[in-house]
């Protein structure tokens, strides 16, 4: 058996190997194909990819060293020739594929020496590529064009290899102005968010911008706040009788106010929430006690406070199911009741009358889900916009059923929480703690995405 084994390794070794060498002429043989087409540099990652799964080729590695002297010729010529025909940018690329391509032969173990003035030449090509770039982008600005010069600026210290220090200052200068005009002329046409991004954005073209920027950016983005910031008023919660008969009404004023406290404090840019106790005290002086919250008076009150807009936020429907429900049925030998009850199977009589009665204990997955209408209105009282909230949560419940009193049940420690009402109680809670917390967050960011959507 150890001889078997031993020729079975040999085997797999020789198997290896060959298909290492066959692989290696693969690549050759790719790379003569490519090289009789004239395709001289790709030819060269060929015969890289030869010698590097087999370092003993040597007609690989001499065919690299050949080929790779006339790929850097040719694409010096050509560089040169794209350079009179004014494509400095094209002739740096062709620089570009040839350091590169040195690279990859220095990974395989090998070396091309090009033209003692390659380097010289190369970054002669590469200041002019830079300086072209600089010209478009110019170019591009003057026209407003301002994503097209952007990329050119930014393409004129990053495309090309070692850019001096005063060009890269020079492109970072030119994208920072290109984009402040840009935010400016954003502002001017009326599109505030637009205005503001654009001058964050000039703000992180440097990772330490100068503070003449820092205070241009504020400035520009502070007049973008002034024109565009939208006033919204939200409304207190209120639901439907469905809603509020199986919640509580316990459950509209824990909504609204982690609304308040949370949600409603950390309004977006270009959201700012009215006063909640002004807006309160303007409408009862509407309401007067006697008439529900309408759009028309909502908008009143938004004129009297100075809101733009006010949210309308109702609970309109909820659904409650359980889910893989589990029942164990249970007897129980009690003392008789005085009278007798519907879970009564047997009853005798006498000074000690016993009871044979029977309960259930129930436990599984309780599910919640809970919707809100949430509607918009401006200050002539008309609606906006109408948008559904929404808020699913589940969690395990369990509970005791019997069709009497409890406490005369001989329960034994694990079944006392079934009928434990604070257990069951505490159960509910957290589920709807968690599920009022998510409707939360779903009727805040669906107010504020709304909202934003009508600020340009």
């Amino acid at each position: 058996m150890a001889a078997l084994r031993q020729r079975a390794a040999a085997s797999l070794l020789a198997l290896l190997a060959l298909a290492g060498c066959t692989s290696a002429t693969d690549h050759m043989n790719n790379g003569i194909e490519l090289q009789a087409q004239g395709r001289y540099m790709e030819a060269v990652y060929r015969y890289a990819d030869a010698v590097e799964s087999d370092s003993e080729l040597e007609e690989a590695r001499e065919r690299l060293l050949a080929v790779g002297d006339t790929a850097i010729t040719i694409a010096m010529d050509e560089a040169d020739e794209l350079e009179r025909r004014g494509d400095p940018v094209a002739a740096a690329r062709l620089y570009r594929g040839v350091d590169q391509m040195l690279g990859r032969v220095r990974q395989v173990g090998l070396r091309i020496v090009p033209p003692g003035d390659y380097g010289q030449i190369r970054r002669a090509i590469f200041d002019n590529a830079i300086g072209w770039q600089m010209v478009r982008g110019d170019e591009a600005r003057e026209e407003g064009r301002w994503a097209d010069a952007r990329g050119w600026y930014r393409g004129a210290r990053e495309d090309f290899l070692l850019p001096a220090r005063i060009q890269v200052e020079e492109s970072y200068d030119a994208e920072t102005t290109v984009m402040m005009e840009w935010g400016e002329i954003e502002l001017l046409d009326g599109r505030p968010r637009a205005a503001h991004a654009r001058a964050q954005e000039a703000l992180e073209v440097r990772s330490s911008p100068a503070r003449d920027v820092v205070l241009q950016v504020r400035d520009l983005q502070t007049r973008a706040l002034d024109a565009g910031t939208v006033v919204v008023a939200a409304l207190p919660v209120s639901a439907s009788p469905g809603v509020r008969d199986y919640l509580g009404p316990e459950f509209e004023i824990a909504l609204d106010d982690a609304l308040q406290l949370d949600f409603w404090n950390q309004p977006p840019l270009f959201v700012q929430i009215a006063d909640p106790i002004i807006l309160r005290t303007e409408l009862r002086g509407l309401l007067r006690g006697q008439l529900p919250n309408s759009p028309t008076l909502v908008g009143r009150a938004l004129d009297l406070i100075g809101a733009d807009l006010g949210a309308m936020i109702r609970l309109t429907s909820i659904e409650v199911s359980e889910a893989d429900v589990d029942i164990d049925r249970h007897e129980a030998v009690i003392p008789a009741a005085q009278e007798s009850s519907g879970g009564v199977a047997r009853r005798s009589q006498g000074p000690e009358a016993m009871d044979t009665v029977t309960y259930s204990t129930v436990e599984g997955e309780m599910r919640y889900y809970v919707e809100a209408e949430v509607v918009i209105v401006d200050r002539d009282g008309r609606e906006i916009e109408r948008f559904t909230a929404s808020a699913s949560q589940a969690g395990p419940f369990q509970r005791g059923e019997f069709d009497g009193d409890p406490s005369r049940l001989p329960l034994d420690r694990n079944q006392e929480p079934f009928f434990d009402a604070r257990v069951v109680e505490g159960q509910i809670a957290r589920i709807e703690e968690v599920l009022l917390r998510d409707l939360a967050v779903a009727i805040a960011t669906g107010t504020y995405d709304t909202v934003l959507l009508g600020v340009p």
